[in-house]
């Protein structure tokens, strides 16, 4: 393509390219904004920064042993702390006021579930509400603990105590801190309320046909006190109703756990024993479709493979053999 003359008037007509625009403000030229400064230095230090980076450059090429040294020094320091001695992953506790505020605060969120629950009619969506409500407000607590004993130091050996310090130690059994034995009863009390909540919100899920929450909510409460027997009960009779494998084999486990926690005169008992003596032939029958299912799936697949070479499982017979193990037969 041929410029004209007009072309070239109108190049010239554009603005000229101007590198000094381009060029850094002078703000920017100070020492302090230049590469390598450092605070409380002045230009007159740049012979000796270039000294320091000689002497750095000596230590790598011989091996770097101060660096070796700073990390055993480093190592060192750490294997002498002991996490015990610094609290690690310890939580400060709650203060007993403020437990016994939450607590109070739950018993009055419960007892309005319970109105709820027992109204005419019953109103199972303002009982949930409130027993959520009530463990919402109530601390998660760790389960009981035994005591620890103190850990015998190093070179110490077992020596058997006298008459007199056997009879010392029997007669300060009891004698904790009066505080300490307040917050354990009052947590306690804390887990009693929990475990009561979660029972009671099962009984509105078992009565709303929410089979799968009230199993979800007496696992929870199973948690705090694997013998409760009304959360066992409710996961029991929701797991039945659901009704799959899974669910069958927890309610067996259940009334079987139950049959030995009640006494022979509850009236759970009769109950019990008849869904215990159905129980096995459901397991049964969902095993068989179970593994029909799965038997189904397999032969979906094997399939669609061999039908790519125009078989397929049908082609393949299977006998069992006396002697145990199966004869292969091929029919086209």
């Amino acid at each position: 393509m041929t410029l004209t003359r007009d072309d070239e008037a109108a190049f010239d007509s554009l603005p000229k390219f101007d590198a000094r625009k381009f060029d850094p403000p002078a703000w920017a030229n100070d020492p302090i904004f230049q590469r390598g400064y450092k605070n409380g230095e002045s230009s007159k230090s740049a012979t000796t920064n270039q000294r320091g980076d000689d002497q750095q450059e000596q230590r790598s090429v011989n091996g770097g042993d101060d660096d070796d040294e700073s990390e055993d020094l480093f190592e060192d320091a750490l294997s002498d702390v002991d996490p015990k001695d610094v609290g690690l992953g310890e939580e400060p506790q709650m203060g007993i006021e403020h437990l016994r505020t939450l607590l109070s605060t739950a018993n009055e969120l419960k007892a309005e579930g319970n109105a709820h629950f027992t109204a005419k009619p019953p109103r199972y969506s303002d009982a949930i509400q409130s027993y959520e409500q009530a463990k919402f407000n109530l601390p998660i607590l760790p389960g009981k603990e035994e005591k620890k004993q103190p850990e015998p130091k190093e070179g110490n050996v077992i020596e058997e105590i006298t008459d007199e310090e056997a009879a010392a130690i029997e007669a300060n059994e009891g004698l904790d801190n009066p505080e300490e034995i307040e917050r354990e009863k009052l947590e306690d009390e804390i887990r009693e309320c929990r475990k009561a909540c979660l029972g009671n919100l099962a009984a509105c899920h078992l009565a709303m046909k929410e089979d799968q929450k009230a199993v979800e909510v007496c696992t929870e409460a199973l948690e705090i006190d694997p013998d409760y027997v009304k959360g066992l009960h409710r996961r029991a009779t929701a797991s039945e109703r659901i009704g799959n494998l899974t669910s069958l084999s927890t309610a067996k486990e259940d009334y079987t756990r139950l049959i030995s926690l009640l006494p022979s005169t509850s009236p759970l008992i009769p109950t019990i024993r008849r869904s215990l003596s159905t129980l096995p032939e459901r397991i049964k029958v969902e095993e068989k479709k179970q593994y029909d299912e799965m038997m189904g799936k397999l032969k979906d697949l094997g399939n669609s493979f061999l039908g790519n070479f125009g078989l397929s499982t049908d082609s393949f017979k299977f006998d069992p053999q006396p002697g145990g193990g199966y004869s292969m037969q091929f029919n086209r």
